[in-house]
């Protein structure tokens, strides 16, 4: 049966977050071990020797995020390499980003493989955070909603580690489970706005410094969404028209779609562009057409963004003004039973794998590295529930940002005792260039 909330201003009132609060807490879902959740069969690292290709290869082999990588075997304070290194790599390799490593500078500006021990130590990180998988899932919580992205999961003496929880993997646990913790599945019943939850612009524009809605205009070339990416700290970025309308995401991921030397140009092509290029190549992937589905609207469900996240496997969504005819319309929608989101979850495709392969003599004084894709092969098909996903197409004007962040921070909040964790928390630490 779902709640309704009545709110008289733009902030909850306190009577109204005590009741929920109340009506959530349950301590069955907080009191799970870790242990339950990690994969131990996702467990790949890579010494810091290898090369930057190798690394990346290895990491679109396994259709994993971030590998941990050890400067010695067993390393219990390894850094991680992702996409957001790959990134930084690619910024150097054109030359447009200056680190305090020259070597590294020459090698990467000449073609030369580049240790990928040494390119994660130049992309600012939180710790690597380390829990025994004894511990419970509010421990836990507490450090990913805080926005550090993922924590290692070690044997109960701390001298192995056994296996990485990620944001993703979390909220996915928590959102394929739900119906066991039936308070937990309660919240999910609730708005965006209601719940106060992700951050909703109400001073500053998007495209602004003092704005945490961080967003770039279509018809800027893709190489800058690339750079403000990486200077920003974030791993992805809204695309937005003149009047601020949402066009669509580019995601640091994404940087696998122009480390082909063939794929140069689209470095210097809008940033609208690219996101049509990749629109196709999902089509290709899927064998159907492929819109964006990254957006949400005040008046969302908890449930409903959350099933978004987990479909798309995002890490965010923005938040948009709908027009009137879906704003109508989304009052009905967010009916839908949690049996529909459900259905329109399980049949998730993975994402094309592709292997990067060491650049030949004309390649290097192209300074790309080359990537030779292979696509999977996969039965499965992406989601495609007329309630989930009917008429979204039709993207507003972007007015938020809610993320994993904010709803692992909000169900710390909402659940336990435990108030003070802060969702920029992370970022702050990781810090910005400019």
């Amino acid at each position: 049966m779902s709640h309704k909330i009545e709110l008289k201003s733009a902030e909850m009132t306190k009577a109204a977050s005590d009741t929920l609060r109340e009506a959530v807490h349950d301590p069955k879902w907080e009191n799970v071990p870790l242990g339950t959740l990690i994969e131990t069969n996702k467990l790949i690292f890579v010494p810091g020797s290898v090369s930057v290709e190798e690394a990346f290869n290895t990491l679109v082999k396994n259709h994993l995020n971030s590998i941990p990588v050890e400067a010695v075997p067993g390393d219990m304070n390894c850094l991680t390499f992702d996409y957001n290194d790959l990134n930084s790599y690619l910024l150097l390799v054109l030359n447009k980003i200056q680190v305090n490593n020259q070597k590294v500078t020459e090698d990467c500006q000449n073609g030369k493989p580049v240790p990928v021990g040494e390119i994660v130590k130049l992309t600012p990180k939180n710790p690597f955070y380390k829990l025994p998988e004894n511990e419970t899932l509010t421990t836990v919580m507490k450090i990913l909603g805080s926005g550090v992205h993922r924590v290692a999961i070690c044997n109960p003496e701390m001298t192995f580690v056994k296996g990485i929880l990620s944001q993703r993997r979390l909220v996915k646990y928590l959102w394929d489970n739900a119906k066991q913790f039936t308070s937990l599945e309660s919240l999910f019943n609730y708005s965006l706005q209601d719940l106060q939850v992700g951050v909703l612009n109400s001073q500053y524009k998007a495209t602004s410094r003092q704005s945490r809605v961080i967003s770039i205009h279509g018809e800027e070339p893709l190489i800058m969404a690339l750079y403000k990416m990486y200077t920003e700290r974030i791993s992805s970025i809204a695309v937005v028209d003149n009047q601020y309308n949402l066009l669509g995401n580019i995601s640091v991921a994404d940087v696998k779609h122009v480390t082909r030397t063939s794929q140069y140009p689209l470095l210097h092509k809008t940033c609208r562009h690219f996101i049509s290029v990749i629109l196709n190549s999902r089509g290709l992937e899927t064998g159907k057409d492929s819109f964006p589905v990254f957006h949400v609207y005040p008046t969302s469900s908890l449930g409903r963004t959350l099933a978004k996240l987990v479909a798309t496997r995002s890490h965010r969504l923005w938040i948009v003004q709908p027009p009137e005819n879906i704003l109508s319309a989304q009052s009905t929608g967010n009916s839908m039973t949690n049996q529909s989101i459900n259905s329109a979850t399980t049949n998730l495709s993975s994402s094309p794998t592709n292997n990067l392969t060491l650049p030949s003599e004309s390649q290097q004084q192209q300074n790309l590295p080359q990537l030779s894709p292979t696509v999977s092969n996969t039965s499965n098909n992406p989601p495609s529930s007329p309630n989930l996903f009917e008429k979204e197409y039709r993207s507003g004007k972007l007015i938020g940002v809610i993320s994993l962040t904010d709803i692992i921070s909000l169900f710390v909040k909402m659940t336990t005792d435990y108030k003070e964790v802060d969702p920029q928390t992370a970022r702050r630490q990781r810090g910005s260039i400019v």
